[in-house]
């Protein structure tokens, strides 16, 4: 659990919004987007009490334009950009709708092209890791962080 108890509040909060607009992108949400973002909210420790909780909400939750990523360092921009990833492989159908919020997420996260690349096929190998192992989508959230912190800290 360290890795995630080494990414701010102000960046668990982006993430878990995040992943919760690419899981809406399309305007209806899967079980197993609903589950990726209860697990990613647990695990990040925001569990919200009732309609506060965006991971449980029955209605599309913010757009992209409204969430502010100034205060985040561009590690935590790329942590975010890689769980909206993983996010979109939740139920393993890509839609035209996340494609396109991914590109605009990550011309607002400053995530180049050769990065999100990167990011990408990390968040494939890790989806792809959990549907083959099995397991609870707890733990493959909490290994996508943990695999993304390591990757980042190589990098940074």
């Amino acid at each position: 659990m360290g890795a995630i108890d080494a990414v701010s509040m102000e960046a668990r909060q982006a993430l878990l919004e995040v992943m919760m607009v690419v899981a809406w992108a399309d305007r209806e949400i899967a079980p197993e987007e609903r589950q990726a973002g209860q697990a990613a909210a647990m695990a990040l420790g925001l569990v919200l009490p009732g309609e506060k909780d965006v991971a449980a909400s029955t209605e599309p939750v913010r757009d992209l334009d409204a969430l502010d990523f100034s205060r985040l360092t561009p590690r935590d921009r790329e942590l975010v950009y890689v769980c909206a990833e993983w996010m979109a492989f939740a139920d393993s159908l890509r839609k035209e709708e996340e494609s396109a919020l991914l590109g605009r997420l990550r011309a607002k996260l400053g995530v180049g092209p050769e990065q999100a690349e990167a990011l990408h096929a990390s968040a494939a190998v890790l989806h792809e890791r959990h549907t083959v192992e099995g397991g609870s989508v707890w733990r493959a959230f909490d290994r996508l962080v943990v695999e993304a912190a390591r990757m980042l800290a190589k990098r940074g």
